[in-house]
């Protein structure tokens, strides 16, 4: 059996749609790639290798904050 994610948001940041779902780990689609990690941010790391430092900490704040609105009811 399939549980729920426990939080899960969709952001566009630079003209990409990114995906943040977190069961026992993050996992983030953006671009044609995916990637999990135990934090969003090592998530986004291995999913958006090319970001700044000042982009990934942008697109992390803009998904912590959706997944906090989303929340499953």
């Amino acid at each position: 059996m399939t549980e729920t994610p426990r939080a899960r948001a969709t952001v566009t940041f630079q003209d990409l749609e990114v995906t943040a779902t977190k069961d026992r780990l993050w996992r983030v689609e953006a671009a044609g790639r995916a990637a999990s990690a135990e934090f969003l941010d090592q998530a986004l790391q291995l999913a958006l290798p090319r970001l700044s430092y000042e982009d990934q900490d942008a697109l992390l704040i803009q998904l912590l904050v959706a997944t906090m609105t989303e929340s499953p009811s």
